[in-house]
């Protein structure tokens, strides 16, 4: 699963994906959309966008491709080209909230889930806290506008990356257009694991 700002790095060996990636490089667009796989349709209806940071060829003809997250798109229409898996998309975006009332409880209730995302991460073995940090990188910072940009703020899908939760769970949270549902099932899971960790 790939997410807004959160580095996916990919090791590419079939031929039709060395393709694809050679094409990405060679339009000037340096990017491609991922999904992940679904049983009844190939792959899901929601996935991600990446940017090629970095391409580093193999002799033998793979590559460890240095992509980050960018945005998030709706499939519309499934299609097939030499090979791997096209589709026609539209671009998500949160609907933004303007009521001073609504913003205000917003923030709170950001403020409040970022609180607890923190604590769970401190709270981690320093095994798994450490092999966290050097795949992904540092939790982001908190943002002081939550509405700037178009995913929201980048620490929640960093969060969403780390977390071991199920594909389908990940999915839905990625296909939201409202920032208070996605805190608010980033609460829950949280929530969850954190119950777990006081065990």
């Amino acid at each position: 699963m790939a997410y807004p700002t959160v580095p996916c790095p990919l090791h590419v060996f079939e031929p039709r994906y060395r393709l694809m990636i050679r094409r990405s490089i060679q339009t000037g667009t340096k990017q491609f959309g991922m999904c992940v796989s679904d049983t009844q349709n190939s792959f899901a209806d929601y996935g991600c966008m990446l940017q090629i940071r970095n391409v580093h060829f193999l002799p033998d003809g793979r590559s460890v491709v240095d992509t980050v997250g960018g945005k998030r798109f709706r499939v519309l229409k499934r299609g097939m080209k030499d090979g791997y898996c096209t589709a026609d998309i539209e671009y998500l975006e949160d609907v933004k909230v303007e009521n001073e009332d609504e913003i205000k409880n917003l923030r709170e209730l950001h403020d409040l889930v970022y609180s607890q995302a923190c604590s769970w991460f401190q709270n981690l073995r320093d095994r798994f806290r450490s092999q966290i940090l050097q795949h992904f990188g540092s939790m982001p910072e908190r943002e002081e506008n939550l509405q700037a940009a178009p995913n929201g703020p980048a620490w929640c899908w960093w969060l969403l990356a780390v977390l071991p939760v199920d594909p389908r769970y990940q999915l839905s949270v990625l296909s939201m257009k409202s920032l208070k549902e996605r805190l608010t099932k980033i609460q829950h899971i949280l929530t969850y694991f954190s119950r777990d960790q006081s065990k």
